[in-house]
């Protein structure tokens, strides 16, 4: 339909679309339609608004081309393994105990099918579509603002008008430590996304912390302060949750920079 669409243009579509996906269907089918919109999206601007889905070089830009294995390992320290020191905290500090629930294996299994295929329902739009036509424009560090910025907007109808998602506990508390962990997350799973050239890490990134967070706080602790452990300490975005991805995403910063301070370095001594 439009095949010269700036990067620009494409990603003002694409946030358009997702976040009036999200206003209009948050509380249908459970909010399913919300949780695949970013693959819907994608699609729609892929084949539908731009060609670029007829191409390779249309993938390449959005990082299916590649998988990134090396960042792998790195990946999963990052996100499951933060969600398992998080409840590990909460166990030292007496607010929860570590018990393994019967049907915690079946629940793993479960999580591993089902959670690689939500996570990438969003994963190809925030860090594949979105962040790969920011980048270009605005530079990587405030696209994964900008997406950070989007990905909170796209969650709110979903926890302020459906019973589903984080409707336990202090609603301005909840809210401001969600906003700072998307924000973390944001940066986290963007530095990776960068990193490795590929969507699929952003992926395993994401399916990392929700699969870890989900089995872990379900089916290996028990306690009697659940809002505590899983709102405002661990769970999805507690304070520890915060923190731990925020250093996750600091030291690869870090790591990003003393890489790019190299690159000048080599090309000399390789030329």
């Amino acid at each position: 339909m439009f095949p010269s669409l700036s990067g620009a243009a494409k990603s003002g579509i694409f946030i358009a679309g997702v976040l009036l996906i999200s206003l209009t269907t948050a509380g249908v089918f459970g909010g399913l339609i919300l949780a695949v919109s970013p693959l819907l999206m994608t699609l729609l601007m892929m084949f539908v608004v731009t060609r670029d889905g007829y191409s390779r070089a249309g993938w390449r830009t959005i990082g299916v081309t590649r998988l990134g294995l090396k960042w792998w390992p790195v990946t999963l320290l990052a996100t499951a393994g933060v969600s398992a020191l998080t409840y590990t905290a909460v166990v030292a500090l007496g607010a929860a105990s570590f018990s393994v629930a019967p049907g915690a294996g079946a629940d793993l299994l479960s999580l591993c099918i089902s959670g690689p295929i939500l996570a990438f329902a969003e994963e190809i739009g925030w860090r594949g579509y979105l962040q790969s036509h920011l980048a270009p424009r605005i530079g990587h560090p405030w696209s994964w603002i900008v997406v950070g910025a989007v990905w909170v907007c796209w969650h709110l109808p979903y926890i302020l008008f459906t019973p589903y998602y984080h409707t336990d506990g202090n609603r301005v508390l909840v809210l401001l430590l969600f906003t700072g962990s998307v924000f973390a997350f944001s940066i986290l799973f963007g530095v990776l996304r960068e990193r490795s050239g590929s969507v699929w890490v952003a992926v395993l990134a994401h399916f990392g912390h929700n699969a870890a967070f989900a089995w872990i706080g379900s089916d290996l602790i028990t306690t009697n302060r659940p809002v505590l452990v899983e709102e405002y300490l661990a769970g999805d975005t507690g304070l520890f949750v915060l923190l731990g991805t925020a250093l996750s995403a600091a030291l690869l910063l870090v790591q990003r920079g003393r890489a790019a301070r190299r690159q000048p370095v080599a090309a000399v001594t390789g030329g």
